[in-house]
């Protein structure tokens, strides 16, 4: 049996709830974390794909099933096309009423025909009412605020819904999604209903507007579902995945600090045992050359004889000073190229860990 287009909404609203919460949900689920199908990486392209076409398969299935089910508006009652004229009008009901007219026919069912062809001739042969009906479809005999009323209700119903569902860091991709195809919606919406301008036209020439404004309707809880899950599992806390490079960083920063104090420790006691070694070893031969003898040739004049010694021994201090002086400047230059190696570490986190918070 067929149904009105308020039935089929209500029915419609009735099977969403079931089908989307208990059905779809925990099949979407599977899709996208199965390591069978997403070959183990949960929130794959595969699986996502996978629940895409599903809950498309899903929506197109339901929405036909809504559209066999409906009764037939006025157009198709009459044959004609929602853009036809008042004339093209009047002979289609011409020809349809001549076939289905009680007198003509003795089909059972042809009264009830001919009484559905005549109610939808009374609503199309009028240009205002042909407008309303195609627009708000049974409701257009309405006034304009409760038609206005009935479409703000969709709207605020799925705001709330669509905040409620996607509550948490997880889910913010989802609400830019699901928030972004209901303003879309809803443009498309007021400038069909209210501005006249006919977007689909081409698309199901027979199908008011107001049918098909209800058709893309149904397509947003299935859409809303759909951004949920698959952004619940694509989701990457960027945040803490910044504070885990951060704590890694000062952890290695930590471990090379220790490692540059223990190296710098250690050139240290080998600087001061080397330097302190070749002093002891020049005072060693100093004072030896100091006590030799003096040379043996006795004709010689004793005064000069102590002398070259004597410069010798200062030649070998001032050269081990010279000595000490330069192991001083490189141990100081090592110390140097440590000290930049810090900085340069420390300046690198600094300017990586403001990189990562903006």
């Amino acid at each position: 049996p067929r149904m009105s287009s308020d039935e089929a909404s209500s029915a419609g609203d009735a099977v969403d709830i079931v089908l989307y919460l208990f059905v779809l949900g925990p099949a979407v689920e599977w899709c996208l974390k199965s390591p069978r199908v997403n070959r183990g990486l949960p929130g794959s392209w595969r699986g996502i794909s996978l629940a895409v076409a599903l809950l498309a398969l899903v929506a197109l299935g339901k929405m036909a099933w809504e559209v066999g089910v409906r009764e037939p508006n006025h157009f198709e009652t009459l044959g004609v096309r929602v853009d036809a004229s008042t004339t093209d009008i009047k002979k289609a009901y011409k020809a349809v009423s001549l076939k289905y007219h009680p007198d003509k026919t003795d089909a059972p069912d042809a009264p009830a025909i001919f009484m559905r062809m005549q109610t939808a001739y009374e609503t199309l042969k009028d240009p205002q009412s042909r407008d309303r009906y195609n627009k708000f479809g049974g409701k257009g005999s309405d006034e304009p605020e409760s038609m206005m009323m009935s479409m703000a209700i969709f709207y605020i119903m799925w705001l709330v819904m669509g905040y409620l569902l996607t509550m948490g860091k997880a889910s913010e991709d989802a609400r830019t999604w699901s928030f972004s195809g209901l303003l879309a919606l809803a443009v498309i919406e007021y400038q069909t209903r209210v501005l006249s301008f006919e977007y689909m036209a081409l698309v199901l020439p027979y199908n008011t507007i107001n049918e098909k404004i209800e058709l893309l309707h149904r397509l947003f809880p299935p859409f809303l579902h759909g951004s949920r899950m698959i952004s619940q599992v694509i989701f990457r806390d960027v945040g803490l995945y910044n504070k885990m490079l951060v704590e890694q960083m000062h952890i290695k920063i930590d471990e090379l600090g220790k490692l540059v104090y223990a190296t710098q420790k250690e050139l240290a006691q080998h600087g001061s045992a080397g330097s302190a070694v070749t002093t002891d070893a020049f005072a060693a031969l100093a004072r030896k050359e100091a006590d030799a003898p003096p040379a043996a040739a006795a004709d010689s004049a004793p005064a000069p004889a102590p002398s070259p010694p004597a410069q010798s021994a200062a030649e070998q201090q001032a050269a081990a000073a010279k000595h000490a002086a330069a192991a001083e400047a490189a141990q100081s230059q090592q110390n140097n190229r440590i000290a930049n190696l810090i900085l340069f570490f420390l300046c690198y986190s600094g300017f990586k860990y403001l990189v990562d918070k903006d």
